[in-house]
């Protein structure tokens, strides 16, 4: 069989179109430290570097909520740090106003002082976040959460609260609704206030009032009415008129009936009453204008009016403080489950970049050595085809 110039010449073209496109793609390699650029080069890899791509890009996202949430939480919690302290000084002031010493003069100043601090608590209210949103507006953060028309105060957010995704499974609020740091308040001790008739004569003062029975007072029939027929006696009556209990009275006693306690000071007057009904909710600001009302009440310092309406306002202040440790505290847990998370976040994103790395960096040291092999490979194909192609039958004539 005759192999003719022409067919090893195609022979030797097609060697060396294989060797220079395997030379260019180890050259790629180096340049752009990749094993492959192209899914085509490795289907199996490409795919799951997609996919892992994918789960990065995801995991990148839930990181980014978690920093904006973070950063929502924390100025809330500052925020609820200053209303705590500002609750604080206005329960100091109302325990002021209350003292018999105070004058008219002194106790309308202390009036003026709780009326200012009415209004920081309308801004830390209407608290913004970094980027101009609304934390106590529940999920419409662009609406400020409390406005104020004369002495009525508007909530124009939402009961809800803004959830965040912040992992595959995980989600957060990054902020809590207005209306139940403000506005669901318990009055009264949280379960039933007291409060004193505007016809009392006597100087009758409610004190320290508590449930010592929650289902007894839940089995009963408020609202009561604690009548005096004298000041040495007393009838308690339930909502259908019955009397529940009737005793004699002494200044300062505690009186029980139905799971309930409270404990009377003074000298009552015949025909006073005091009513006992289960707790409602009252807004903070309202209950702050009330304490600014019984410290302008007319009347000589330590009035039982006056006393009674302090010692009310009093009893809400520490519901709304109450409430508001317990909303901090929440907005503790879920830093904390930030915190977590990110720190779940960041390991995941290590590992997926490290199985990332091994599909698809390059080993340069190999790669060089493949390089030098296949310029070496390539370089002897050509000498050779040189000196193949110069052979004759001329070259074998003696």
């Amino acid at each position: 069989m005759r192999i003719s110039s022409d067919y090893i010449a195609q022979l030797f073209i097609n060697s060396q179109d294989q060797q220079e496109a395997a030379l260019a793609q180890t050259q790629q390699q180096i340049s752009t430290g990749l094993q492959f650029s192209e899914p085509s080069q490795n289907p199996v890899a490409a795919s799951q570097v997609l996919s892992l791509q994918a789960t990065l890009d995801q995991t990148a996202q839930y990181t980014t909520n978690s920093n904006l949430a973070q950063s929502r939480l924390s100025i809330e919690d500052s925020t609820l740090s200053t209303l705590t302290s500002t609750l604080q000084s206005v329960r100091s002031l109302a325990l002021e106003g209350a003292n018999a010493t105070q004058t008219a003069a002194t106790r309308a100043t202390i009036a003026t002082q709780i009326s200012q601090q009415l209004q920081g608590l309308l801004q830390l209210a209407n608290t913004q976040d970094g980027s101009g949103q609304y934390l106590f507006a529940g999920s419409a953060t662009s609406t400020v959460p409390f406005s104020q028309t004369g002495s009525t105060f508007t909530y124009n957010g939402t009961q809800s609260q803004r959830l965040v995704q912040i992992g595959s499974n995980r989600t957060v609020a990054d902020s809590d609704s207005g209306a139940r740091l403000f506005q669901q308040i318990r009055n009264g001790n949280g379960t039933f206030v007291v409060g004193a008739a505007s016809t009392n004569t006597g100087s009758g003062v409610v004190g320290l009032n508590s449930v010592t029975n929650p289902a007894t007072w839940a089995g009963g029939n408020p609202p009561y009415t604690i009548t005096f027929s004298t000041p040495t006696a007393y009838a308690v009556t339930d909502s259908t008129g019955a009397t529940v209990q009737s005793g004699s009275y002494a200044d300062g006693q505690t009186l029980a009936f139905n799971g309930a306690q409270l404990q009377i000071s003074g000298t009552p007057a015949a025909g006073d009453t005091f009513s006992v009904a289960a707790s409602a909710n009252q807004d903070v600001f309202t209950t702050l204008q009330n304490l600014v009302s019984a410290l302008t009440t007319t009347g000589t310092p330590g009035q039982p009016a006056v006393v009674n309406g302090i010692n009310r306002a009093v009893e809400a202040i520490d519901q709304s403080l109450t409430t508001v440790s317990n909303v901090q505290s929440q907005v503790g847990s879920r830093l904390g489950a930030i915190d977590s998370q990110s720190s779940s976040s960041s390991a995941l994103t290590l590992q997926l970049k490290s199985t990332m790395s091994n599909l698809r960096d390059l080993d340069y040291a190999a790669a060089i050595t493949k390089l030098n092999l296949q310029m070496t490979g390539l370089q002897a194909a050509q000498a050779s085809y040189v000196k193949i192609r110069s052979l004759s039958l001329f070259n074998y004539i003696q």
